[in-house]
């Protein structure tokens, strides 16, 4: 279970289909979202690729090959600048047996991704009714989701709910943005494994993934 993490920010009010690398666009979702290209076999890796963009290992592979315990990846840059996240994206791809979503950052915070029993949001502790039979928590820090005027850097923040439908991927939160700590909660259609990983773009931006094993 991930550890809780500072309050609620007022900052509130205010995901990839296998072409090429994720651009900046506003967030978005359905089949054909952009992903990170393939390449390499990486893991739940928590070190960053050549830029290439790894695959998903054992695609469509025995549900024993894709874990379901939690994966974090220490922050080894420096601030400032707090890393930014941009854009958030998903996608469903039901050739290669796995729902995707991901997320873009000026800069590569460090992150923690597992199961949590409840939705909350950061801080109040209110519950977020967010559709789905178990829930995967991201946290990302040090990270941002605003900019220094207090406005969200994201085109259309997700601080409701945003449903998908996948297979796997139900739905989506924003249920943090405060004092370094951006927090994403996903929705999923059961406790499925995934796997985690990052590449750089070629514009120096990064972009974290997570992949869940379609049922």
């Amino acid at each position: 279970m991930l550890a809780a993490v500072l309050g609620v920010s007022a900052l509130l009010l205010t995901a990839c289909g296998g072409g090429g690398s994720p651009e900046a666009t506003p967030t978005r979702e359905g089949p054909t979202a952009a992903a990170p290209s393939t390449g390499p076999t990486e893991p739940s890796t928590a070190t960053p690729s050549d830029g290439t963009g790894p695959s998903t290992p054992e695609v469509g592979g025995p549900a024993e090959s894709w874990p379901t315990g939690e994966v974090s990846a220490p922050f080894t840059g420096e601030v400032p600048p707090v890393p930014l996240l941009i854009d958030i994206r998903a996608g469903s791809h039901p050739s290669e047996g796995f729902d995707r979503i991901a997320f873009e950052f000026e800069g590569l915070p460090g992150y923690t991704v597992g199961y949590v029993s409840e939705v909350v949001r950061d801080g109040s502790g209110e519950s977020v009714d967010l559709s789905g039979e178990a829930f995967l928590q991201m946290v990302f820090n040090p990270a941002q989701a605003h900019d220094d005027e207090g406005e969200s850097t994201l085109g259309d923040p997700p601080v409701e709910p945003v449903k998908v439908g996948f297979a796997a991927l139900d739905a989506y939160v924003l249920t943090g943005d405060f004092e370094g700590y951006v927090s994403i909660a996903v929705g999923l259609t059961g406790t499925l494994g995934f796997h985690v990983a990052q590449f750089s773009q070629s514009d120096g931006d990064y972009v974290v993934y997570v992949d869940v094993r379609r049922p």
